[in-house]
């Protein structure tokens, strides 16, 4: 799934975006995952998920991940004040399939 050379490519938030969006439509899930770029922030959700996530990097280039909430589960996130700093876009690239499987295994219980 995760290539090195892939890793390479993604510099800035919306080079992220553009490669979760091709990810994603390459491996077919039936989750509907919803990857949007807006203002330099990538957000990630799933319909029917209270939570996701929201990628941006600060003025030194360091990514910065969020946790994002919907408390009515009604499409409007907002951050938690839970986040995550890194230098390395694999680590974010983890995130994203951390969470990712997150929502497989809650999918298959329920």
């Amino acid at each position: 799934m995760l290539r090195p050379d892939d890793v390479e490519t993604s510099l800035t938030a919306h080079d992220l975006s553009v490669y979760l969006k091709e990810m994603v439509l390459r491996e077919d899930r039936d989750l509907k995952i919803d990857i949007d770029y807006e203002s330099g922030e990538v957000f990630i959700n799933c319909p029917g998920f209270s939570n996701g996530l929201s990628v941006t990097t600060d003025p030194f280039g360091v990514w910065v991940i969020n946790e994002v909430i919907s408390k009515d589960n009604n499409g409007i996130f907002t951050q938690t004040g839970n986040h995550f700093k890194t230098e390395k876009t694999m680590t974010v690239l983890r995130a994203v399939a951390s969470w990712i499987f997150d929502l497989e295994e809650s999918t298959r219980k329920g």
